[in-house]
């Protein structure tokens, strides 16, 4: 009986640190993409990939902002990010046990 409640709690354990990864992963790329013009090779990398993970990993709200970026990447050809940049960061930090905050993003870019 124990060894069963290990091994269940261990796969969960597993799932947990997987979807972590991947939505860190996720968070990054749209941070990256975020306030840039990025062009079409770097679209697929951190748009669409992040955009999967999302889809895969991410909580209902959080597949929802991903729906609106890419119906609004279709119709306008560019989106806000900021919502789901900041869901993501809600939620990954709750799942970290990390202090909440409710500062706003604030992404700095350099300009040549």
């Amino acid at each position: 009986m124990l060894h069963r409640f290990t091994q269940r709690r261990d796969l969960e354990n597993k799932k947990k640190d997987l979807r972590i990864n991947y939505l860190i992963e996720a968070w990054k790329k749209l941070e990256y993409a975020s306030n840039r013009n990025i062009n079409e090779e770097e679209f697929i990398e951190f748009m669409e990939k992040p955009i999967a993970l999302i889809q895969l990993f991410g909580t209902n709200t959080q597949i929802k902002y991903a729906e609106q970026i890419a119906n609004a990447i279709k119709v306008e050809g560019n989106a806000n990010l900021n919502k789901i940049l900041e869901d993501l960061r809600s939620d990954l930090r709750n799942e970290l046990n990390i202090e909440k905050t409710d500062t706003k993003l604030l992404m700095i870019r350099y300009k040549k």
